[in-house]
């Protein structure tokens, strides 16, 4: 859960760095980019934590033994 919320917290500081940029490109006011952007920057990041648990984790399952 830690790994989780580290990647999430990662990806909200991108989602903040990028957002008064974007948030230019898209008309937004300073305080909705920020806000709209460390957001999704956070829910982008744990989704990705998400399916790198899924997918590069190691298997648990114990092969039978004959």
């Amino acid at each position: 859960m830690r790994k989780r919320l580290l990647v999430a917290t990662v990806f909200a500081g991108v989602g903040l760095a990028a957002a008064i940029p974007l948030g230019d490109l898209f008309g937004l006011g300073h305080v909705q980019a920020l806000i709209s952007g460390g957001a999704a920057g956070a829910f982008i990041g744990y989704v990705v934590s998400i399916f790198l648990d899924i997918f590069l984790a190691p298997s648990h399952t114990a092969e039978t033994e004959n």
